[in-house]
């Protein structure tokens, strides 16, 4: 997105629609000539180079900008006689990127934008997903796979539950191990699969429960520590919520330009379109 903030790119925005202002207003004959007219400037071959500088951080050797200049080249001439060949309109590719660098400009509005410290602290208050420390467990297993069947499996829990059995000696090997110490929703998914994880966040603690099942097996658990979530102190999450606002931001100027757009170009649609539409159902007119 650094390129977005670019006062070249302000400059080269500028210049295309004061281009686009003159190529639909301007004399005729000025309009033949600026079709056809291909200029590379000093100042093309500097963006080059500092465009390569930027990517590679490193300056482009007189081979490579070079090439690079050549490139730059062939592609406006190429690019120019597509346009004039029409070979833009209704392709699918270009409209895309066309819609992608609309969304990018756009967004880059937005974030070089500071928020305001008072919709940060609402932010903190309205998002505790964003500012909360997830709750930890710690837990030792007993492991059985799956052939060894719920017999073994039950017998085993109501010996565990009685103390009667230690742990160490009961049930299968697994290369992960035994116990566990803090490990959160997703650290535990990423082992055993989401379900386990779920079940064993809501075990109670100090007792022997399952059996639950993971990709593995079989596993008795008994929950030996819990950390509850907690709340991060505002300075700690601040970047996270100014990352937050701004894509918030992003999703409602989207919102807006969007129904702009529709009321410029006047979208109308099939009566059998409409249903798939979503959102923008209301936002279309429906011609049969």
């Amino acid at each position: 997105m650094r390129l977005l903030k670019e006062p070249l790119l302000h400059f080269l925005i500028l210049g295309g629609l004061l281009f686009a202002a003159h190529d639909a207003f301007g004399p005729r004959e000025d309009k033949a000539a600026s079709t056809t007219a291909v200029r590379i400037t000093a100042a093309d071959a500097d963006w080059l180079k500092q465009m390569w500088t930027r990517q590679w951080r490193r300056p482009p050797t007189d081979e490579e900008l070079a090439r690079l200049v050549a490139d730059h080249l062939r592609e406006e001439v190429l690019a120019r006689e597509a346009k004039a060949l029409e070979l833009d309109i209704d392709d699918t590719v270009i409209r895309r990127r066309l819609a992608q660098k609309m969304a990018f400009l756009l967004d880059g509005t937005i974030q070089v934008a500071e928020p305001p410290e008072a919709e940060l602290r609402a932010l903190y208050e309205r998002r505790p997903d964003l500012v909360r420390t997830p709750p930890l467990v710690s837990f030792t297993q007993v492991f059985f796979r799956r052939e060894h069947g719920d017999d073994r499996v039950g017998a085993t829990l109501a010996a565990l539950s009685a103390a009667a059995a230690a742990p160490e000696d009961q049930g299968d090997g697994l290369l992960l191990g035994d116990s566990f110490v803090d490990q959160d929703e997703q650290a535990l998914g990423n082992l055993f699969g989401l379900s386990f994880a779920r079940s064993v966040l809501g075990f109670p603690l100090g007792r022997w429960s399952g059996p639950v099942e993971s990709s593995y097996g079989l596993h008795l658990i008994k929950v030996t520590g819990v950390s509850p979530s907690e709340a991060r102190p505002f300075a700690e999450v601040r970047e996270r919520l100014v990352e937050e606002w701004r894509r918030e931001r992003q999703e409602a100027a989207q919102v807006q330009l969007l129904q702009g757009l529709m009321e410029k170009y006047q979208v109308s649609v099939d009566p059998a379109v409409q249903p798939f539409l979503g959102s923008l159902a209301d936002q279309v007119e429906v011609r049969p």
